[in-house]
């Protein structure tokens, strides 16, 4: 019995550890140094702009990730151009 116990113990420590780690802000527009941070005084002055702002940034730089991915798969290795794998 004791086992298990330790073991709910650890699952429910590792729990609180990754529900702390995702509760820490990463970003704090508020934050002291902060102050001269143009992003930072975007999200406080006008919140809708910087999140647009922030979406667009994360969905180009998925789409630039995902086409260097896709050439990689169907053109083999890092170089650019040559033959090389196939993709289907």
């Amino acid at each position: 019995k004791n086992d298990k116990d330790n073991s709910i113990n650890n699952d429910n420590s590792m729990d609180e550890k990754i529900d702390s780690f995702l509760d820490t802000p990463f970003f704090d527009p508020n934050a002291p140094s902060n102050d001269d941070n143009w992003f930072a005084n975007l999200v406080k002055d006008d919140y809708e702009s910087a999140e647009a702002l922030y979406a667009g940034v994360v969905v180009i730089f998925g789409v630039i990730v995902s086409q260097d991915l896709l050439r990689i798969v169907k053109y083999g290795g890092l170089s650019s151009g040559g033959g090389g794998g196939n993709l289907f």
